[in-house]
């Protein structure tokens, strides 16, 4: 939290990260308030439901209950933006395992960093913490650790998570996965500017490479589009003023301006087709009554967005069942409908918000359906007369 302490790291995060300085700060301070004493025992509480329940045994009506920590729990970190390190590293020592962090070759540098300020603060925690790295091609290596792990933590690809899946089923370890993930945003009701606002601060944290950015708006049909697009538009503008993109990359913006194309090409004739962009590759909002298929929503990285009109919540719920099954997460919702929210629920979404707070992980909700405390853990009891 101490920017002084911090601005070096984040001059070279932004750098390897290919984004702003000014989103690299953003990113990193909201991760590190989740830290904080107060927001770590409401996660705790909320997840275990007792503070205490890690350190004692807890009386409950047939005896005492207690948790332990499952043993030596391996992090498998495959690409995804910065904030899983701290998460999967705080999970893993709040729940009281050991812990062996591979990082991925995309972004090794944030996990040593924050490695080293965990050692200024309480050196004892190299007993329980060590980040690695070594080739994803080296099976072998994988293999050896996975066989003497207690536990696998895996964040990253559909390619990645299969592999690490088998390895955890030929050895019987206990696996958590952690993406591949899409989320997206319903606009109900005539939305206010505060919500729009909300929609493009969504879609701009972490240049959409987190598993929680929108890559689609699916817009009701009896709000007024225009009024929508041209305050959508407006409000990615002034959010580029305080949280402008990095280009130390120039081979992403080549290949927004290359998707732009493509897409354009291919709805030359097509009349519910319109491309909001910046001149350059600030961001992109596509406009269609086509909904996106696979390819087109891979697209959607570095602001550039899906807006998508529906004119009855069925057409929704059957495209989020036809293409997005089992890589739902969050859900920003303008709206009121409940029935919805358990509709899509039942799909596979796990987290519901408002728009603007899609990246921000309130201690206690859900983390991809599951509770990492309870997943890095297991219930002991002892009953008493």
């Amino acid at each position: 939290m101490d920017r002084n302490y911090s601005k070096k790291h984040v001059e070279h995060i932004a750098k390897i990260t290919n984004q702003s300085e000014e989103m690299v700060l953003f990113e990193l301070e909201n991760a590190m308030l989740g830290l904080l004493k107060e927001n770590t025992k409401k996660l705790i509480e909320e997840e275990l439901k007792s503070e205490d329940i890690l350190d004692t045994w807890v009386p409950t009506y047939y005896g005492f209950v207690h948790r332990q920590p499952r043993g030596l729990v391996f992090h498998n970190v495959s690409g995804n933006a910065f904030i899983v390190i701290p998460v999967s590293i705080a999970m893993g020592l709040i729940s009281k395992n050991v812990n062996l962090v591979k990082v991925s070759k995309d972004e090794p540098y944030f996990a040593c960093v924050f490695y080293k300020s965990l050692m200024e603060i309480d050196e004892s925690i190299k007993d329980r913490l060590s980040i690695v790295y070594f080739d994803s091609s080296s099976s072998e290596i994988y293999d050896y650790i996975v066989s003497n792990s207690d536990c696998v933590v895996h964040w990253g690809g559909k390619t990645s998570r299969d592999y690490m899946a088998s390895l955890c089923a030929k050895h019987s370890v206990h696996f958590i996965e952690h993406g591949p993930k899409v989320s997206f945003e319903v606009i109900d009701k005539e939305p206010s500017i505060d919500d729009i606002k909300g929609i493009a601060l969504d879609m701009s944290l972490w240049e959409q490479k987190a598993c929680l950015s929108p890559r689609i708006v699916f817009l009701n049909s009896e709000v007024n589009k225009e009024k929508f697009l041209y305050f959508f538009r407006n409000c990615l503008e002034e959010i580029i003023q305080v949280l402008p993109k990095g280009y130390y990359d120039y081979f992403s913006s080549i290949k927004t301006l290359q998707d732009r194309q493509h897409l354009f090409l291919n709805n030359i004739d097509n009349p519910d087709f319109k491309l909001i962009c910046s001149k350059n590759s600030d961001f992109t909002i596509v406009y269609s009554n086509s909904l996106p298929k696979e390819r087109e929503i891979d697209m959607c990285l570095g602001r550039f967005i899906y807006v998508c009109p529906y004119y009855n919540k069925k057409e929704v719920i059957d495209y989020i069942n036809n293409n997005l099954k089992g890589y739902l997460q969050t859900m920003g919702y303008c709206g009121d409908d409940f029935e919805f929210i358990e509709q899509v629920t039942l799909c596979g979404v796990s987290i519901v918000t408002r728009p603007g707070e899609m990246s921000l992980h309130k201690n206690g909700t859900s983390h991809d359906g599951i509770y990492n405390l309870n997943e890095l853990t297991y219930v002991v009891s002892y009953q008493r007369d």
